[in-house]
C-alpha cells in the first residue's frame, strides 16, 4: 500500500492504512517495517522496568543475608533486612508500573490504536522543550519533599525505637534522600536534554502520548483524563490533562494532576478535534 503524504507549513504528516510514518525515516510503505523496528528499540520504559526488577531480587536477597550469615538481629541484622526489604518492594512497585508503560510506548511506537502521529519542524523543538522543562523541575522538587519526610518519619521512629540499631536505619536513609535529592535535581535536565534530541513528533492515542520522546499515560493503575482542550494562540497545542492517584504512606490521599501539551501542525485542527471527543468520550475519533 502506498504512503500518502500530506504537507503543511506547521509540520508533516505521512499516512498509510496500518498507521502513519516518520517522513526523516520512512519514504514508502516498504520501509514501515524497518521503522517499527528501529522505534520499537527506544523503548526505555522495558530497560528501566529490567533495571527495577534486578534492583528488586537484590534487594529480596538482602532480606535473608543477616540470617544465612548469622548475624545478630539486635546488632544490625534486623535493621539491613527492614530496609532490604523496603528496597524490594520498591523495586517490585516501580518495576510493575514501567511494565506496564512499556506495554503502552510498544503499541505507541506501533501505530496500535494511535489517533494523530505529527512531526515538526526542528526549530520549534526548543520552545517546547524549555516549556516542559519548567514543570519537570516543579514536579520533581514536590515529590521529592514528600519522599524526603516520609523518610526522615521512619527514620526518627527507628531512633526512638532502638537507638543503636536505628541510628544506622537513619543514617542510611539520610543517603537515599541525599541521593533522592541528586536525582530531582538532575533528572529534568536529563530529559531535557534527551527532548532536544529526541525525532521532533508527537503520537496520540485513546491511553497516552509520547511527545518529544517522553511518554504520558492516563489509563494505567487508576490515571484518567481530567480534560482535554485545544488552547489557541500563535501556535496552536492539544493540551490533555490527566490525573492520578497520589499514594503516600498507605493510603490515597488524593489526586495527583499533569498536564501534557501537543503542538498542532496547521493543517491537522480536524483531527485535534476528532481527539478531543476520543478523550472525552464522545466518540471513537479518526484513526492515522
Amino acid at each position: 500500500m502506498a504512503a500518502i503524504e500530506r504537507r503543511g507549513r506547521g509540520g508533516r504528516v505521512t499516512e498509510c492504512g496500518h498507521g502513519p510514518i516518520v517522513p526523516q525515516l520512512a519514504e514508502t510503505w516498504g520501509a514501515h517495517t524497518r521503522y517499527t523496528a528501529r522505534m520499537n528499540r527506544r523503548n526505555h520504559q522495558a530497560r528501566v522496568a529490567l533495571i527495577w526488577g534486578a534492583i528488586a531480587v537484590i534487594g529480596a536477597a538482602g532480606t535473608v543475608l543477616p540470617t544465612a550469615f548469622g548475624m545478630d538481629g539486635m546488632g544490625g541484622g534486623y535493621a539491613i533486612a527492614f530496609v532490604s526489604g523496603f528496597v524490594a518492594l520498591c523495586g517490585i512497585i516501580v518495576a510493575t508500573v514501567f511494565a506496564a508503560r512499556a506495554r503502552v510506548l510498544g503499541r505507541l511506537l506501533s501505530g496500535t490504536g494511535v489517533l494523530a502521529h505529527w512531526t515538526y519542524p526542528v526549530e520549534d523543538r526548543a520552545e517546547h522543550v524549555d516549556k516542559e522543562l519548567a514543570e519537570e523541575r516543579k514536579g520533581s522538587w514536590t515529590l521529592f519533599f514528600i519522599i524526603a519526610a516520609f523518610s526522615v518519619v521512619i527514620g526518627v521512629g527507628f531512633l526512638v525505637a532502638d537507638p543503636d540499631a536505628g541510628r544506622f536505619v537513619f543514617l542510611l536513609l539520610m543517603g537515599v534522600v541525599a541521593l533522592l535529592a541528586l536525582v530531582a535535581a538532575l533528572a529534568p535536565r536529563v530529559r531535557h536534554r534527551k527532548r532536544r534530541r529526541a525525532i521532533p513528533e508527537a503520537i496520540v492515542s485513546p491511553e497516552g502520548a509520547y511527545v518529544f520522546g517522553v511518554l504520558h499515560t492516563w489509563r494505567l493503575l487508576g490515571a484518567r483524563v481530567e480534560g482535554a482542550e485545544v488552547a489557541q494562540g500563535k501556535k496552536p497545542v492539544l493540551r490533555v490533562t490527566y490525573s492520578a492517584p497520589f499514594l503516600y504512606g498507605r493510603f490515597f490521599l488524593g489526586r495527583q494532576t499533569y498536564t501534557v501539551l501537543v503542538p498542532i501542525p496547521q493543517g491537522e485542527e480536524d483531527r485535534a478535534q476528532s481527539i478531543l471527543r476520543t478523550l472525552r468520550g464522545e466518540g471513537k475519533g479518526a484513526a492515522a
